[in-house]
């Protein structure tokens, strides 16, 4: 009555021979199931898969490696190359194996209405032709390699005596004993020689890197060492270094306290500008009856020229990353701005009514006492700090000097070669009667002694 029909279920002599209304899927290995194994299937006996692939033109695991990463080559285990090559044979073996099966499998299928019918037969050898693919999963597509092998001896030691430095490549050093250094591969993207406006994957070429971690950063390395610049050279590792060394609290501290004491300069070099005018334009022989009334001599402005050529050459030396040549400096341009500034005070105070003509100057002394303090706590000499504040008047200037001249013939002691410019100095003196250049209550400042001839 509907011969059709009969020709179907006369491919099979059982029900599970004729099928109906299966959905269409691709048919995995081995009773035709659609799920994998990350390992090759079993195939039939005398397949050679390797063979296969080289037929088929896989890209060789060796070959490949040792032209992409050589360094990387000798330190490649038996059981790593296997699974490299496992992943380049699948690339080339398993679209002819997939497309095979499934014309098997399109071939099995009738319709007759509404039912549909699958020769067994033919499943079958789809099914066989899938014990020929080559199962691959994203775990095989890298290999974890021991980062303590293709490390330069010199990466991760500081290059600079900023010691945020030496702390951040510590950090470096943990991130990758817990990440991991990863060797990853995968088919180049090409242009497609049919239509080469678009891109295709060539399955008989691949990329192969270094990440950081096996989903990570890629380590841009020429030949699979990891030196200094290539692990700054990841995002990961580049944006920490620039935030947390080039930006880091020393530099920024440092980059502050410079700022700050080239304000105070200028602001005590503009003071002592105005009261030189203030006495050239007085009326004759006033400033001089002053000076011998006040028993003071009114400073040179060139009390303000090694303050402001030692700020600079903490800018300089602070280019390279170097932090400690820049403190050194730093710190002794704050303590002769201090003294210069008391000085200017202590003739002020002595030629005219009023000690508010110099709070100007008075307020550059103590600000630069402080650049001064905090500079020494910049690289964790000192903080000078007694129960939470900072030490403050004669015995605070006193210890600030002290701890400096330590720093400065520490400095020198390691450094010989500028021992010339920081030990010859023309430090601008205290007031006499004053401790550390500062005055004391009821003393003199020094009459008739002459700082403008130092």
């Amino acid at each position: 009555m509907f011969p059709h029909l009969r020709r179907s279920y006369n491919w099979g002599t059982h029900l599970g021979e004729a099928q109906m209304s299966e959905p269409h899927r691709t048919p995995g290995p081995l009773g035709g199931s659609s799920s994998g194994s990350t390992g090759r299937r079993p195939g039939p006996v005398g397949h050679d898969p390797r063979a296969q692939a080289k037929a088929l033109g896989a890209a060789d695991a060796q070959s490949l490696v040792r032209a992409a990463l050589p360094s990387v080559f000798e330190h490649v285990t038996s059981a790593q190359w296997r699974q490299i090559q496992k992943v380049l044979d699948a690339a080339v073996v398993d679209p002819v194996v997939k497309a095979e099966a499934d014309a098997f499998y399109a071939q099995s299928v009738t319709h007759s209405g509404s039912l549909t019918f699958h020769d067994a037969a033919l499943v079958r050898r789809s099914d066989r032709a899938m014990e020929h693919y080559i199962y691959v999963t994203e775990a095989d597509k890298r290999i974890r390699l021991d980062f303590t092998d293709l490390i330069d001896p010199n990466a991760l030691k500081p290059v600079t005596d900023n010691p945020d430095e030496a702390a951040y490549l510590e950090k470096v050093r943990k991130t990758l004993v817990n990440k991991g250094v990863w060797l990853r591969f995968a088919p180049k993207l090409v242009r497609d020689r049919e239509d080469p406006s678009r891109h295709v994957l060539d399955a008989r070429s691949f990329d192969v890197w270094l990440s950081l971690g096996p989903n990570g950063d890629t380590i841009p390395t020429k030949d699979g060492r990891l030196t200094r610049d290539t692990l700054l050279g990841t995002t990961l590792f580049g944006a920490g270094y620039y935030r947390q060394v080039d930006q880091g609290a020393v530099q920024r501290e440092l980059d502050k306290e410079v700022r700050r004491l080239r304000s105070q300069i200028e602001t005590g070099l503009q003071e002592h500008q105005r009261l030189a005018k203030v006495r050239r334009d007085a009326f004759p022989g006033i400033a001089e009856v002053s000076d011998l009334l006040g028993g003071a001599d009114f400073p040179a402005q060139s009390i303000w020229d090694d303050p402001y050529r030692f700020v600079l050459k903490a800018m300089q030396l602070n280019v390279g990353g170097n932090v400690k040549a820049s403190q050194a400096y730093l710190v002794t341009a704050a303590i002769i701005t201090r003294n210069a500034a008391n000085l200017l005070a202590s003739y002020v105070e002595d030629t005219t009514s009023g000690a508010q003509r110099a709070v100007t100057v008075l307020k550059v002394a103590k600000t630069a006492g402080e650049v001064a303090e905090i500079g020494l706590a910049v690289t964790g000499v000192t903080g000078l700090v007694r129960g939470g504040m900072a030490i403050a008047g004669e015995a605070g200037a006193a210890e600030i000097d002290q701890a400096a001249e330590r720093l400065v013939k520490r400095y020198v002691a390691e450094n010989p070669e500028i021992a010339g410019d920081l030990n010859n100095v023309r430090w601008v003196p205290g007031p006499k009667g004053s401790v550390a250049g500062g005055i004391k209550p009821g003393t003199s400042s020094g009459a008739g002694t002459g700082w403008h001839r130092w």
